[in-house]
């Protein structure tokens, strides 16, 4: 049974969540984790699922005239993928509470038919985005976006013990002509071993005939590009463009809503849990690489632009599908947008306290992934406990 909500007058504490926690397992309520060295206070202890239901309003609450059922941040269930190369940093770096297991990819934001994440708060708790979007596309969307059945991007974390396949996705061009889901994806390095790298786009010159020679030698890898990873680099990796992370990296990927791959090697490993290779998919790989895709895809480093004494921005890339920043907080920093988009919010090395109008005070943890609604378009962000002079955090949004 939900516990009944506190009157408003009671509702000016603040919650202070371990969201790792509280996203595994949100009926229960362990001792908070001690952050990894350098990460700040381990914080107070979790509240649980009753207790955080306690703190939200339901539905028809107003505060200042302002419907406020959707002014907070939406927390969603992610959905774990264990594949051949996967590994176990969700559990070790994140702290994240699973059972043993090869976990590869933590789908945190998704709204696939392949997963879907589960909100977990407010006035949409238990729907899928799609659900939610029947009755509220445009409060989560923004007024351009009112009109999708399904939420545009996915935010994927993903763990490569071994090195993945040699892959390809479908563009928008090459999707419509031959089938399959348009996907472009870009890549924060969030962790690497020191010989960590990422092979992405042929050598230039590279032909479908000297594709077709390594293939039959099974020397595709000779063909790529190789690059190291380094954390807080940028890989660009649009459609069409052959590519294969390697082991060692620890990403956070923002892509389209999609799930075409065609593999096109896959170092000839067999999977244990069949006894035999994964299939390929050398035919539509063929049909959608683009090979003229040989430039660099690391994303050169910008300025910041200061946007106050305490908040600056960094653009990381701006594709067609989608747009990433790199905020750098400082101290409490007012934010305000005219709500025409979602903004999707990952601390990459310490804890945020957000406010929201009408709603209690919430902490952001570092390695979490949170949608804020298009219609939540003023908030405040600070650094919530004392240690690091600033935080970053990654935001994408919809261009």
């Amino acid at each position: 049974m939900k516990t009944p909500p506190a009157p408003p007058s009671l509702l000016t504490f603040e919650i202070t969540e371990n969201i790792d926690v509280f996203l595994q397992n949100p009926m229960r309520s362990p001792p908070c984790k001690p952050r990894p060295p350098g990460g700040g206070s381990p914080g107070p202890r979790p509240l649980s699922f009753p207790a955080l239901l306690a703190c939200i309003p339901p539905a028809g609450w107003h505060y200042g005239g302002m419907d406020a059922r959707f002014h907070m941040p939406m927390l969603l269930q992610p959905v774990y993928k264990e594949y051949i190369w996967g590994g176990d940093r969700f559990i070790t770096e994140f702290h994240r509470r699973l059972n043993p297991g090869r976990y590869a990819e933590s789908w945190e934001i998704a709204d696939h038919p392949d997963g879907r994440t589960r909100i977990l708060n407010g006035p949409c708790s238990g729907q899928t985005l799609s659900e939610a979007l029947v009755e509220h596309g445009r409060d989560i969307l923004g007024p351009s976006l009112a009109g999708c059945k399904s939420f545009p991007l996915m935010i994927k974390l993903i763990d490569a013990k071994e090195t993945l396949s040699v892959q390809v996705h479908p563009d928008d061009e090459s999707a419509a002509r031959y089938g399959g889901e348009a996907k472009s994806e870009m890549w924060y390095v969030l962790s690497a071993t020191p010989d960590a790298h990422i092979y992405s786009g042929f050598r230039p010159g590279v032909t479908a005939a000297d594709f077709e020679r390594a293939r039959a030698a099974g020397t595709i890898p000779s063909l790529l590009q190789r690059y190291p990873a380094k954390p807080g680099m940028i890989f660009n990796t649009p459609g069409g463009r052959v590519h294969a992370i390697g082991a060692g990296c620890l990403l956070l990927e923002v892509q389209q809503d999609a799930n075409t791959t065609y593999r096109l090697y896959d170092w000839d490993r067999v999977d244990a849990r069949t006894g035999q290779p994964r299939p390929l998919h050398t035919a539509q790989a063929l049909q959608v690489i683009n090979w003229n895709l040989t430039a660099s895809p690391v994303s050169p480093i910008l300025p910041e632009d200061p946007v106050s004494d305490t908040l600056s921005v960094r653009l990381l890339l701006d594709d067609p599908h989608f747009h990433v920043e790199e905020w750098t907080l400082r101290g409490p920093s007012e934010v305000t947008h005219p709500g025409d988009g979602f903004r999707i919010l990952f601390p990459v090395d310490g804890n945020v306290r957000i406010r929201t109008p009408g709603q209690p005070a919430m902490i952001l943890q570092r390695d979490s992934t949170t949608l804020l609604p298009a219609v939540l378009d003023h908030f405040t962000l600070q650094p919530a406990d004392p240690g690091p002079a600033s935080i970053h955090l990654l935001v994408a949004k919809i261009p």
